[in-house]
């Protein structure tokens, strides 16, 4: 614990605990990534800019006009005859801005009709953060497709399109470090570099470290003695029990509910109800697939073309479709909705921003806007039916239909017709068309396959880094070429394609990873380590790691012993709500349109689009919730209740306290600090022992993981 003052006094309750809640928040990147900044201009500039623009302000339109490019990125900084298009510091009164608006003192553009109002909002939002442009000189505003010959030489030459191979690592030196098969290509990339790994942590850091991992709650003081007298053999014991855990489902389905961008609401949609009656079912079949360690080929599988498979009059199983049709609904447009599916699809399973080529061919990948309106083709040839068994299944049209490109993203500009087939990048030029019916089923099989480069090593990456804190590959819903290649290559693929080979198993990639030597390290580092990595990026230690929202909030409910693990499922709940609920944090009620700010404080997911991952944010909300909410409160008022009635002595109820919360026993010194506090704050005074657990709880001891 490091909330003491020097004099050996434990400070003011209140000032304890607000030294404790800031010193507990790290450095963390910045909230918004660049790439989701590029994604926003992907996805509301660019296609403005060909439709509306181009036209007039671009190298291919001969006589550029007022002498103002806005093909690339240094033509709308640099501006033309009236000065530069943005203004970064003002974006109110950017040039471009006043003239999306038609402001009656300037020029009105495009000069034809002005266009919708959300569009210059959306010009000066993109400003606001900088206008981030990935355009070069070079980059051409044609929506014509590349050359098949070039998007081949993409494909053949980027990593990530190659299928995974383990390298042999025969001449590697013998090493007691090493525990499993991925440690050895860890190592071999460790010594490369000229890096030693560090030591195991002691027991009760491992032990504290699965629990939290595997099932989102802490280990009671009992279950850490019981594992260290357990000998040699008790760690994989351990990992085996956790992960045979109804709570394993609870804790992992979240990942995916991520990744699936899952709401139980469809946000805006005007007079229709805006509620998934059935979205919890989606989440149920989540925990039971995880539980049950369906085989991660069929996971996928399920929950592209559940009614193409065995379980196809199984309503159970058909709610793995919520993955494909719990989506926002966009005032019910169809082009946005095919567009969210076939994102949530493409960088959700293969790390590909397939949506880039929704409007032009994409900018760096080898992905024309041929192959969006393939995968577009299949989705607008399926469709929700209304009726039972599942409302959130699909099923295939009686006539499916290949859709035209629609040239710069304008439905109302359809152009050449493109067959339903997979993704040039994956599958390459001669890849056939896809027949069986909608072709959702050839989709699902054409990702979950062994022949697929992809797929593996996204999932392999996801469930690292959500064990490890650090990703083999930092962007992991973009595997393309503007991600950086993999320091720990070996390894990745090592994991993909051993994960294949023991039959997609979710568990087995788990254990082989929480079993390793490179996951039991120590959280700590010297300073020569930290300058040459402080990113961790080599996995040269663990990273200590803040508690994610669900398992902050399960573990303080735990430590209160008013958890309510009596029931796996059910309906969602509101955890915003004034009337406190004790159920698990990954039932909550998740509403798009009204997304809980208690939820942005700590960096839940975002259920508006798919999450790569999860921002790591300080704020100071985060340390006010935890000293003054209603549900921190009655948290630390259940627990300061209890040991100001109890009878025992005060050393015995403070070393039962402390057992309790943080599963260890006090220091003598520590036991000596407390002590004082609560001899002269009152031994039997309820607020004296709940200012003390609050102090506890919002310890870096509690709310950390090392």
């Amino acid at each position: 614990m490091r909330f003491f003052s020097p004099n050996k006094k434990l400070c003011s309750p209140i000032l304890a605990t607000l030294c404790t809640a800031f010193m507990c928040l790290v450095a963390s990147p910045d909230i918004v990534a660049d790439e989701a900044k590029f994604d926003f201009f992907e996805k509301k500039i660019r296609p403005v800019l060909v439709e509306h623009c181009y036209e007039c302000h671009s190298t291919d339109a001969g006589e550029v006009k007022a002498g103002l490019h806005l093909d690339h990125a240094e033509g709308i900084l640099g501006g033309g005859d009236s000065g530069p298009a943005i203004d970064l510091s003002s974006p109110d009164e950017s040039l471009i801005v006043k003239a999306l608006r038609y402001d009656e003192d300037f020029y009105q553009m495009p000069p034809k009709a002005k266009l919708d109002d959300q569009v210059a909002a959306d010009f000066q939002q993109w400003i606001l953060q900088g206008a981030p442009d990935p355009r070069t000189v070079t980059t051409s505003p044609k929506t014509e497709s590349q050359p098949a010959d070039h998007n081949q030489q993409l494909r053949d030459s980027h990593w990530a399109f190659q299928l995974p191979q383990v390298a042999a690592l025969d001449d590697q030196p013998p090493s007691n470090w090493i525990r499993n098969g991925l440690d050895r290509f860890v190592l071999a990339q460790l010594r490369h570099d000229r890096i030693e790994p560090s030591a195991a942590a002691e027991d009760d850091t491992l032990v504290r470290r699965l629990y939290l991992d595997l099932i989102g709650t802490p280990p009671t003081y009992e279950q850490i003695q019981q594992f260290r007298q357990s000998g040699t053999e008790s760690y994989d014991a351990l990992v085996d029990q956790l992960l045979n855990s109804p709570k394993f489902g609870e804790r992992w389905a979240r990942l995916w509910m991520d990744v699936a961008r899952y709401s139980d609401t469809k946000g805006y949609v005007f007079t229709e109800d805006r509620a998934y009656a059935d979205a919890y079912k989606y989440r149920e079949w989540l925990i039971q697939a995880f539980n049950q360690d369906v085989p991660f080929d069929q996971f996928l599988f399920q929950q592209l073309s559940a009614d193409r498979s065995d379980f196809a009059d199984d309503p159970d199983e058909l709610a793995a479709m919520g993955f494909l049709t719990l989506g926002r609904r966009f005032l019910n447009n169809k082009h946005d909705i095919i567009d969210d599916r076939i994102d949530v699809v493409t960088r959700g399973l293969l790390g590909l921003t397939v949506t880039c080529a929704r409007c032009h061919d994409h900018k760096y990948d080898p992905i024309p806007m041929a192959d969006y309106y393939s995968l577009y083709g299949v989705f607008d040839s399926s469709r929700e039916p209304n009726d039972p068994p599942s409302r959130l299944r699909m099923v295939d049209d009686a006539n499916p239909k290949d859709a035209p490109i629609f040239l710069r993203g304008n439905s109302s500009n359809p152009g050449e017709v493109v067959p339903r087939r997979f993704l040039l990048a994956v599958a390459g030029s001669e890849r056939p068309a896809f027949q069986d019916g909608s072709g959702r089923k050839e989709l699902a099989e054409a990702i979950a396959s062994k022949d697929n480069p992809l797929t593996a090593r996204v999932f392999v990456n996801r469930v690292f880094g959500r064990l490890t804190g650090t990703y083999l590959v930092d962007t992991p819903s973009d595997f393309g070429l503007r991600s950086e290649p993999p320091i720990h290559q070996m390894a990745l693929d090592y994991l993909a394609v051993e994960f294949m080979n023991h039959g997609w198993s979710t568990k087995w990639l788990i254990k082989e990873i929480v079993t390793s030597a490179t996951y039991r390290q120590v959280s700590n580092f010297s300073p020569e380590m930290y300058e040459m990595d402080p990113e961790n990026r080599w996995m040269a230690r663990m990273n200590r790691r803040r508690l994610d929202f669900e398992a902050m909030r399960d573990s303080l409910l735990w430590a209160a012993n008013l958890l309510d693990d009596s029931e796996t499922g059910g309906k969602s709940v509101d955890l915003a709500d004034k009337r406190m609920t004790f159920r698990r944090s990954i039932y909550a009620y998740i509403d798009r349109q009204n997304f809980p700010s208690l939820y942005r404080t700590f960096d839940v997911a975002s259920p508006d689009t798919h999450a790569p991952k999860r921002f790591d944010t300080t704020v100071p909300q985060q340390a006010l919730f935890l000293l003054n909410s209603p549900f921190a409160k009655e948290i630390c008022f259940a627990i300061g209740q209890r040991y100001a009635n109890d009878t025992r002595s005060i050393d015995q109820r403070l070393e039962a306290m402390l057992k309790q919360i943080f599963s260890r026993a006090p220091t003598d010194q520590e036991s000596a600090w407390l002590h004082e506090f609560v001899e002269t704050a009152g031994a039997n005074d309820a607020k004296a022992w709940s200012r003390l657990a609050q102090t506890l709880l919002l310890s870096n001891e509690f709310l950390f993981v090392d």
